[in-house]
């Protein structure tokens, strides 16, 4: 609905691109992730595993990183691009992994999936919040489809 703006013609003229590839493989990693944190061995730590996770990931970032560097795409490093490393590195990609680690120990992988749902809702109401960007009836839509899709798989 907030891809689509509420026009089904607009959903069904979607094309796919290599983006939308990617993330959808994103998608089905994350549900591995999620699924792979009830597996965790006894007795090991659930920060020495994040810890290990974020190990694995930036050993595997590193190649691209290496990519964009030779092309010539550097960061520039000013005060508010540090800073929004250091956001970025501390809490979404931290602070934001322990909370999700700790909901899926006490709710159990299936309910915590369901919350990823939620960034379209909070990247709305942040763009209108940041962006003063104005909130559309697709939108509103949207997020009430969202809520009402979580609410009607945490009944009982």
């Amino acid at each position: 609905t907030i891809i689509s703006r509420g026009e089904l013609a607009t959903l069904l003229a979607l094309t796919l691109n290599i983006g939308d590839l990617w993330m959808l493989g994103a998608v089905f990693v994350w549900a591995l992730y999620t699924i792979g944190l009830h597996w965790r061995p006894a007795g090991v730590h659930p920060m020495l595993l994040l810890t290990a996770f974020t190990g694995v990931g930036l050993i595997a970032l590193t190649p691209a990183y290496a990519w964009e560097m030779v092309a010539g795409r550097h960061v520039i490093l000013t005060s508010a691009s540090f800073l929004g490393i250091v956001y970025v590195g501390t809490l979404p990609s931290f602070v934001g992994y322990i909370f999700y680690n700790r909901g899926v120990v006490e709710v159990g992988a299936n309910r915590a999936s369901l919350f990823i749902h939620l960034m379209p809702v909070f990247g709305t109401l942040l763009s209108s919040l940041f962006l003063g960007e104005v909130a559309q009836a697709y939108h509103y839509l949207g997020i009430a489809l969202i809520f009402g899709g979580i609410g009607l798989t945490m009944a009982r």
